[in-house]
């Protein structure tokens, strides 16, 4: 197991080399992980490895290729698992990389739409992520609350300079959802607020879901909240 174990960590090195993961090393990384038949555990350690790698290499560079390369690997150490199972949810829990790097999962895999309400977003990566599906032509909507907007660290008028929609609660109340929707098909939703504490400190949960009337509940809140402060 240790030499297989080592043989996929080079050839995962291997592949961010020129910032790629080609056909063919998807191919064999793919050959890897089937041998290895990783439990959620060991998935949830090696998509921390692959996240480190990307981290480490995009120092001084410019992240979009090095996005892509994580997001490739995501799906090969999550998408085979979740097109088999017959599962229609799954938790993730926090502290720990588990919430965040569902929700990267999730941004990287959308193909159309990307509705997102939430209390605040300060986590860098998973702004970039949020970024990138929107430069990918995807349409990305934000709703969050104007305290948590002028925080420290806040990247939601980044975003929104960058050319995403948003609509900010100026109530005295505070718009504390904590839910997405990834092409009216996939739901996230629970405590965890998408901040850098979030998966370092916090005891956070979130669950993914395909409940179809579920998510019809959370889209027409989304649309409902869209409308009301436009």
């Amino acid at each position: 197991m240790n030499n297989e174990i080592a043989k996929l960590l080079a050839e995962m090195e291997r592949s961010i080399e020129d910032q790629y993961l080609s056909r063919q090393e998807r191919k064999d990384l793919k050959a890897l992980l089937k041998e290895l038949n990783f439990n959620d555990a060991d998935n949830s350690w090696l998509l921390s490895k692959f996240r480190d790698l990307a981290l480490e290499a995009s120092a001084g560079t410019e992240s979009q290729h090095l996005l892509s390369w994580f997001y490739e690997g995501a799906k090969l150490v999550l998408g085979s698992k979740g097109e088999n199972s017959e599962t229609k949810g799954r938790a993730y829990f926090s502290p720990g990389d588990a919430c965040r790097d569902a929700i990267l999962y999730q941004l990287a895999n959308a193909k159309a739409s990307v509705d997102i309400c939430v209390f605040t977003i300060s986590d860098d990566i998973i702004s970039e992520a949020i970024l990138a599906a929107h430069q990918r032509g995807l349409r990305v909507r934000i709703i969050t609350d104007n305290d948590k907007a002028f925080d420290m660290g806040s990247d939601v008028d980044y975003l929104h300079e960058n050319g995403i929609p948003l609509r900010t609660d100026h109530t005295k109340a505070h718009m504390h959802h904590k839910f997405a929707l990834f092409d009216s098909t996939f739901l996230i939703t629970g405590s965890y607020n998408w901040t850098r504490s979030a998966a370092s400190s916090n005891y956070e949960n979130i669950v993914v879901l395909e409940d179809a009337d579920l998510i019809r509940s959370f889209k027409n809140e989304f649309g409902r909240l869209w409308t009301s402060l436009a």
